[in-house]
């Protein structure tokens, strides 16, 4: 079957939903002869094509604590991170090693597994968190842009200090 490199460009057939054209995708690559490794860098790219890739459900309070040092701004290199509460690549993985009914429950499988917290970079790094704030997130706070996220003074910052005041 020949590659639809318009899928690949973001030309995504528009008579299914976005979820069935990301699911056509994974399929492809889940069929290549690469390496795993390279299918879990290739999946990467894929899910950042989503409305908001590693969504924020939480914070700990060590990563508060820095905001809250830093007038809850965000300043480069403060040393905090959105840290997957599942580890991704464990996550890709699976999904590659799996057989899913239809899009529906792949997706379903993809969007449980993808929640991050603020989190510092050690407590990343070693995914020992301190006490973590979970809070439901409908208004996309700390939205995807890249591998960073959005943090702004009016919206994001208000909400941190919110939790400040009722967690520090």
């Amino acid at each position: 079957m020949a590659y639809d490199f318009g899928v690949r460009l973001g030309m995504f057939d528009n008579t299914m939903t976005f979820e069935d054209n990301l699911y056509h995708d994974f399929l492809l690559i889940s069929k290549m002869k690469v390496s795993e490794r390279t299918k879990i860098r290739i999946l990467t790219e894929l899910f950042g094509e989503t409305e908001n890739p590693w969504r924020v459900i939480g914070i700990t309070i060590n990563a508060l604590k820095i905001f809250k040092d830093n007038n809850f701004n965000r300043i480069s290199r403060m040393g905090i991170n959105r840290a997957h509460i599942k580890d991704r690549k464990i996550t890709y993985t699976t999904m590659l090693n799996s057989t899913f009914i239809n899009s529906a429950e792949w997706w379903d499988f993809y969007y449980d597994n993808d929640k991050t917290i603020l989190a510092t970079s050690s407590e990343n790094k070693s995914s020992s968190f301190s006490k973590v704030i979970n809070f439901e997130n409908p208004d996309s706070l700390f939205k995807s842009s890249g591998y960073a996220w959005s943090h702004r003074k009016k919206i994001e910052a208000p909400f941190l200090q919110k939790l400040a005041d009722e967690y520090l």
